[in-house]
């Protein structure tokens, strides 16, 4: 009977799998400081050749500012615990 659950339940699993990895792949995205600074580089040259308006630039930098500030946020605190448990 465990071989059939098993059987029946490895579609679910391989999806749960795929699942996680792209979470997992998501997460390091948001909290990458190279992609994040690659991404405003790539925001200001698209300003600087008019593809978008001030107004967009604007927000958008200040939302990759955050995202950025955040992720230094969690590097510094990831730093503060390696730092108290050694």
């Amino acid at each position: 009977m465990l071989l059939i659950d098993d059987l029946l339940m490895l579609p679910v699993k391989g999806f749960l799998g795929i699942f996680k990895k792209i979470h997992e792949m998501v997460e390091q995205e948001l909290s990458d400081e190279t992609y994040l600074r690659e991404k405003l580089m790539a925001l200001r040259l698209r300003f600087e050749l008019d593809e978008i308006s001030e107004e967009e630039y604007s927000q958008q930098e200040r939302e990759l500012l955050e995202r950025l500030d955040a992720a230094r946020g969690v590097d510094e605190g990831e730093k503060e615990e390696v730092f108290k448990d050694g």
